[in-house]
């Protein structure tokens, strides 16, 4: 079996040509893009992002950070070995982050976790279905948001109304997924997950916000093809886990709790 899985591996070759590839395409356009190339009026027309309308700049802003979130993520789990709540959280929080304020976002992504968590046992205990539990899940998470821009307008507080920015689905997903974390593993587990989904989203906002590199982005959008074969070269000769160590051991409670489920009579004999 295990030779089996190897074989299936794509060999070093192949990833080095693939690697290679998505290297040489950006770097070739950029070239092109040269004053003095022949290509260079119409590559710097039509392989740009710098003539995008002002309505969907702020949308395209978003998406050419997208693989650079994940490039981030990909060197916290992998290279770093810091547990997160899954790939997709931490950029999602990112982009809720430039909305709202970083400090304000971690304020109230703390509360609604807090609400959240508190509230999944409780909808289970009815016996609710997985739709409507998520639904109501998603419907507190809206009411919040709702009641804390409400004080904001009350108290004049612009930090507070920003807090409508916040994508009511990255919310419920983060709170469902921190309740079932704590649930499996431990409460500790859980926090931990969320404290460094947190912190890459953290990252992820500041680079984001960063105003050249941005401007880099837009003019040459090929260097997210770049970013791709970082990914790749992370992914495959990177995945040291320095920091591993730092993660929360996983309960007794949950091994104890997958041997039941081998039958007595099938389990194999004790060693002397």
């Amino acid at each position: 079996m295990a030779s089996d899985a190897t074989s299936q591996r794509p060999s070093h070759g192949a990833i080095a040509t693939v690697v290679v590839v998505l290297l040489l395409v950006p770097c070739a356009l950029i070239v092109a893009k040269a004053p003095a190339l022949p290509t260079s009026a119409f590559l710097t027309s039509h392989v740009t992002l710098t003539h995008v309308p002002p309505a969907l700049q702020g949308t395209i802003d978003n998406v050419i950070f997208v693989p650079l979130g994940a490039l981030l993520v990909v060197i916290f789990r992998l290279t770093l070995g810091l547990r997160v709540l899954g790939p997709f959280r931490s950029i999602l929080l990112a982009f809720a982050f430039l909305a709202t304020g970083i400090l304000t976002g971690l304020l109230f992504l703390g509360a609604t976790v807090a609400v959240l968590v508190v509230l999944r046992p409780l909808l289970r205990s009815l016996r609710l279905p997985y739709f409507g539990r998520i639904s109501v899940m998603l419907s507190t998470v809206a009411l919040l948001i709702v009641v804390v821009a409400m004080v904001g307008t009350w108290v004049d507080s612009d930090s507070l109304r920003e807090v409508a920015g916040f994508p009511v689905v990255v919310l419920c997903l983060i709170g469902d997924a921190v309740a079932r974390t704590s649930e499996k593993e431990s409460m500790r587990s859980g926090l931990w997950r969320t404290a460094m989904t947190a912190l890459v989203a953290v990252v992820v906002a500041a680079v984001a916000s960063y105003g050249p590199l941005r401007d880099l982005l837009v003019r040459y959008p090929e260097l997210l093809l770049v970013n791709v074969a970082l990914i790749v070269l992370v992914s495959t000769y990177c995945a040291w886990r320095l920091l591993d160590r730092l993660n929360p051991e996983r309960t007794a409670a949950r091994r104890r709790g997958s041997s039941k489920r081998v039958h007595p009579t099938l389990s194999p004999p004790l060693r002397p």
